[in-house]
């Protein structure tokens, strides 16, 4: 799968991931490629409570594989994707240091 390809899959996943995780407080995610070109998304939270909690679901990176699937993500590449899980509340904790 060329670069573009995997972008547009990663990019696709975006909506459904952020949707079906919304109960657990994701507001918005985005995507970056790792420096082994796998593709890590990043979701994030408001709160550190939130972000604790929704990183002990076992469910979670399975979620992201199917999502990833569905969106034609060959499978090699599904399985070596990541998630990352970052909160508001952190990262306003760092600007004010």
């Amino acid at each position: 799968m060329d670069h573009d390809a995997m972008r547009r899959s990663a990019d696709a996943a975006i909506v459904p991931l952020v949707a079906s995780l919304a109960p657990w407080g994701v507001v918005e995610a985005h995507w970056l490629p790792d420096r082994n070109g796998e593709p890590v998304l990043w979701v994030r939270v408001g709160t550190e409570l939130q972000r604790v909690t929704l990183e002990a679901q076992s469910w979670l990176l399975p979620q992201l594989h199917v999502i990833l699937a569905r969106m034609g993500m060959p499978s090699e590449k599904v399985m070596g994707s990541r998630l990352e899980v970052t909160s508001a509340e952190a990262e306003k904790r760092l600007s004010e240091e």
